[in-house]
């Protein structure tokens, strides 16, 4: 064999080994991103999506959130253990029911999403398909503050929710708390976004000598000075409303206006 012929010969070795170990690569991180995590890819599990009222301070229906459930054995509806493996064409059959109870209404109805689903090649379909079906509602697509550490492309993220919000979609970031590091995960996205979602249960203090690094206030300056809609959730009580009024947070969501009610029950 001559020096040419082996210096070919263990190039084509080097290309080779180098693609079996980046397929090896891929093939474990897919694995490990999916093992254990594809259990609402089956049809045969039951899934519903529950829709939750958000009221305005003098106790109008402004929106729904709608709340994704799944039942168990004793066949009680409660929230799945995993949302990553719900593929959006599921998620479209889902919400078939969804937008047919609330045809009439004329307010915002509110759909979690996962990183991955906003992510995925079929969200602009998803999009297109959730704006033709719902003619007399507003769209808004919620993401929880706690996925936000995981992005690894801010820009491409950033063009998916531009491209939401260019078919009129409301981008909502729910779950913004009372640590620093909630501020810094969106800080670099707010002229995205139109809502932010504040918890009661992250504001809540157990000892009056806890420091929180932002309170409710804050949240609620932020979003006025970035002309965002805050929404207070989880408000349970008198208390809370008291506080929501004393801040003067209009829009409002919690058990004290209504638990989440099953809209597949509604129409049996």
């Amino acid at each position: 064999m001559t020096l040419e012929k082996l210096e070919i010969y263990l190039w084509w070795i080097t290309v080779l080994t180098a693609a079996i170990t980046i397929g090896i690569i891929g093939g474990y991180y897919w694995w490990t991103r999916n093992k254990g995590s594809d259990y609402l890819r089956n049809d045969e599990i039951p899934l519903r999506y529950f829709i939750q009222k958000q009221v305005d301070r003098k106790g109008n229906t402004i929106g729904y959130e709608c709340l994704l459930r799944t039942q168990n054995e004793a066949g009680q509806w409660v929230l799945p253990r995993d949302f990553e493996s719900l593929p959006l064409q599921r998620v479209i059959s889902l919400l078939e029911t969804t937008f047919q109870s609330l045809a009439d209404e004329h307010v915002t109805l509110s759909i979690k999403l996962t990183y991955n689903q906003i992510m995925s090649p079929a969200f602009e379909y998803f999009v297109r398909w959730a704006i033709a079906k719902i003619e007399s509602l507003n769209l808004a697509i919620e993401l929880s503050i706690h996925e936000m550490n995981r992005l690894t492309n801010r820009r491409l993220f950033k063009r998916r929710i531009q491209i939401g919000r260019s078919y009129g979609v409301q981008f909502t970031i729910n779950n913004v708390g009372s640590s620093l590091n909630d501020l810094k995960h969106i800080e670099w996205l707010l002229s995205e976004i139109d809502i932010l979602k504040a918890s009661m249960s992250s504001f809540r203090k157990k000892d009056p000598n806890e420091w929180l690094d932002l309170n409710l206030q804050f949240w609620n300056k932020l979003a006025q000075e970035n002309e965002i809609k805050l929404v207070l959730v989880g408000i349970e009580n008198e208390a809370d409303e008291a506080l929501a009024e004393q801040l003067r947070i209009d829009a409002r969501q919690g058990y004290l206006f209504g638990k989440p009610e099953d809209v597949y029950r509604k129409q049996v």
